[in-house]
């Protein structure tokens, strides 16, 4: 009984001593300050957590970057792959920009913190100090591919120049051959003409005296290309030559046919005096 009024007597005085520890100022001021650390902790962690998520953004940007200096040397062949090229610049620039802005906020948290983050603040300035001369390549290249449009353009300009005076060089070219084609047509055309004396003086070619006008109407012959004319067949088995053709030039024969046909055995001789063949038939 003793004893157990001695345990209780201890464990009453511990319980008073507790209370009074509890609510004593230094206490309270010591579990606030063991508050203050873990929230500090909470936020020194959260700033770090943030700094390493805008240190990987603005490393995947730096990386962007130079993966699109080295598509600028095989790209910008044509313009789907500039246009292309320069929207991917316009995106990293932008992105760039906003985590440059976050660097800055970043910057602003740390300098207001009493805690050292001497490391911290390093690897920010270089990473500023890498947006700023990426951001100017940025620019260079930009200025590279506006370079490249205006001398696309120039040579554009050129070729379609090129190609209108082709053109009309060709159309001219074209125009020359068919004026001499039609010379050279025109050069050996020959008419002939197989008629009695009395159809040719109806038709105009005879004067009322039998002789063959100087000029003769050409709708009444028949048109024919020296080169290829040979020989002409008339139905008929007397022919005579009426026109100013030599006679050594060219023969009549009958053939089995009782046909009378004109051979003309030198076509240049034939032709150099008239390109007018008037042949009587009977």
């Amino acid at each position: 009984m003793k004893k157990t009024l001695t345990i209780l007597s201890v464990a009453l005085v511990a319980f008073m001593l507790s209370s009074c520890v509890e609510k004593s100022k230094k206490y309270q001021q010591l579990l606030a300050e063991k508050e203050a650390v873990v929230l500090e902790n909470q936020n020194i962690e959260k700033e770090y957590n943030a700094a390493l998520g805008i240190i990987s953004d603005v490393e995947n940007n730096l990386s962007a970057i130079r993966d699109a200096e080295g598509l600028m040397l095989i790209k910008g062949e044509n313009d789907s792959q500039r246009d292309q090229l320069n929207s991917e610049l316009i995106q990293i620039k932008e992105s760039m920009a906003i985590n440059r802005a976050r660097l800055d906020s970043l910057s602003t948290v740390i300098e207001k913190s009493n805690k050292d983050r001497s490391q911290l603040r390093s690897t920010i300035k270089k990473l500023k100090a890498q947006i700023a001369e990426k951001e100017a390549t940025i620019v260079a290249m930009q200025e590279q591919l506006a370079q490249k449009d205006q001398e696309i353009a120039g040579l554009n300009t050129q070729v379609t120049n090129l190609n209108e005076d082709l053109t009309k060089v060709t159309a001219e070219k074209e125009e020359q051959s068919r004026i001499i084609a039609d010379q050279i047509t025109e050069l050996n055309t020959v008419y002939y003409l197989g008629a009695t004396k009395k159809e040719m003086k109806a038709n105009g070619i005879l004067t009322a005296k039998y002789i063959l006008r100087q000029e003769v109407p050409a709708e009444a012959f028949t048109k024919a290309d020296k080169r290829e004319l040979k020989e002409i067949v008339f139905e008929t088995k007397k022919a005579r030559v009426l026109s100013a053709h030599p006679t050594e030039a060219y023969t009549i024969v009958v053939n089995e046919n009782n046909q009378s046909v004109l051979q003309i055995t030198n076509p240049e001789l034939f032709w150099s005096v008239t390109k007018y063949l008037v042949v009587i038939t009977k």
